[in-house]
């Protein structure tokens, strides 16, 4: 299975582009990260803000929407066949 320069160039983007935005929504669901320990004991608040699982865990959920947007606006079969 052969990538194409343009495909990659498309997921390169995506990752980059949703950087900024993971890094706000995990800021902004900090309540949730200290409902989250305050109710399960798993440490996902420290001193200096969320935890690192949690910015990795909103980067994943983002990254996978992107993508999931990306392949239903070319076409799965687009890609497919690219690929």
């Amino acid at each position: 299975m052969v990538l194409t320069l343009g495909f990659r160039l498309n997921l390169l983007a995506i990752v980059l582009a949703s950087a900024l935005p993971s890094v706000a929504i995990t800021g902004l669901l900090f309540p949730l990260w200290s409902w989250i320990q305050a109710s399960t004991g798993i440490e996902s608040v420290g001193h200096s803000g969320p935890a690192e699982w949690s910015y990795l865990a909103i980067s994943f959920v983002v990254i996978t929407g992107a993508l999931l947007i990306l392949f239903t606006s070319i076409g799965v079969r687009e890609i497919v066949l690219t690929i």
